[in-house]
Parts: structure tokens; C-alpha cells; sequence
């Protein structure tokens, strides 16, 4: 469903009691979109960054949809094994290990290490670059904000998951009697779609 079809379902089940305007009915649907897609890493945001590093800077910037480096838990070869997430540097896919910002100062112009610089959005090396080599991650994407023509990246059979909490938040601002009588019932039916949009998650990440 794209965004005006969601809120047409969304002022149906509200059966035209919400007192919101189309401006706070695309707002509404908008945070209830943005809410579930921080809830977890969903396989659904990953997405890849691809660049080349610099000689006269240690550092590349980071994409504008950023949110954090997704694990490389599965990622093992005959000598290495990483246990956080990784970038790819070079022809070869050498993995650089991405250290805290905290820990930066212990990795200090040694070779193989990196670290995120959330404040700049930039991915910084721990030892500068003698050469210029392309630079592969990746990375949960952060979700644009909908208009009226556009599809949540959530899979469409998860859609009904949106309207049914955005019922929920409209619930909680009328107060009405009418209102509060469907809250419990919208907000379990916005449970049992999130359940489900999980249980499918996990089973992605598995294969």
C-alpha cells in the first residue's frame, strides 16, 4: 500500500471520528512508520555503502541515510573471525575491524582498524591510507520520511501494522469514549502484525 491508502484504511477503522488534518494524518503515519523501523536491525533497511579511501584524508564520510554498521557475525575465513562488524577494504576484501569511538585512542596508527564517528558522520582509519582503495560496508539505512505516493520499505503483507497504530496514537489524543474503546483492540492487532513481522525477520537472518 502506498501512504494515502494506508490512511484511508487508518480513518476507516477510526470510522471518521479522527479530528486530525491530512497535514497530522501523514505526521501521525510518519512517526508510527519511523517508530517500528528503529525497534530492530531489520533486514529490510541493510543496504550497502561503496566509496574509495583518500591519501590526504583518514577518514570517508558516511552515507546520509546512516544509522549503524549491521553485524558481520557470519563473516569468517581461514584467518579471521569477527565478532563486529567489518569494512572491506581493497580488491581483496581485507576486513578492517571497527573499533568503539571510545577505544579509538588504543588503536592509534596501527594498521587493520577503524571507527565511527557518529558527531562528523564520518568512518575514520586508525592509520591514514597510503593508498586509494575501494571501501565496501554495510549499514541499516535510516527511513525517509513518506509522502502521500510513496510504500513503506516494510513487505506490503505488514502494511495493515501501520494504520492500526496509528488508530492507537489517535486513540490516545481524542480521549473519547468512542475512542478509548477501540484502543485495547487496535493496539492488539498492532502487536500480533509486529509479532509476526519479527518472527519473519529472524528467520531471514538465519538463511
Amino acid at each position: 500500500m502506498i501512504a494515502s491508502e494506508i490512511i484511508t484504511k487508518f480513518e476507516l477503522f477510526m470510522d471518521d471520528t479522527t479530528d486530525l488534518s491530512s497535514t497530522e494524518e501523514l505526521d501521525l503515519l510518519n512517526k508510527i512508520y519511523t517508530r517500528v523501523c528503529m525497534e530492530r536491525p531489520w533486514e529490510f533497511l541493510k543496504t550497502a555503502f561503496s566509496g574509495t579511501s583518500s591519501t590526504s584524508l583518514p577518514y570517508v564520510t558516511l552515507p546520509s541515510d546512516f544509522a549503524f554498521l549491521t553485524q558481520n557475525h557470519n563473516y569468517t575465513d581461514s584467518s579471521y573471525s569477527a565478532s563486529r562488524p567489518v569494512v572491506f577494504v581493497g580488491t581483496t576484501y581485507r576486513p578492517y575491524e571497527v573499533v568503539s569511538w571510545s577505544d579509538r585512542r588504543q588503536y592509534r596508527d596501527q594498521d587493520g582498524y577503524c571507527y565511527i564517528d557518529i558527531v562528523n558522520s564520518r568512518l575514520y582509519f586508525t592509520l591514514q591510507p597510503v593508498s586509494a582503495e575501494a571501501i565496501e560496508f554495510d549499514y541499516a539505512s535510516l527511513p525517509t520520511a513518506l509522502t502521500l505516493s510513496d510504500t513503506p520499505l516494510i513487505p506490503s503483507r505488514f502494511h495493515d501494522m501501520l494504520y492500526h497504530g496509528m488508530c492507537v496514537e489517535d486513540n490516545i489524543i481524542q480521549q473519547s469514549d468512542k475512542a478509548k474503546s477501540y484502543a485495547q483492540e487496535n493496539n492488539q492487532m498492532y502487536k500480533r502484525i509486529f509479532d509476526d513481522l519479527c518472527y519473519w525477520n529472524a528467520n531471514l537472518i538465519q538463511q
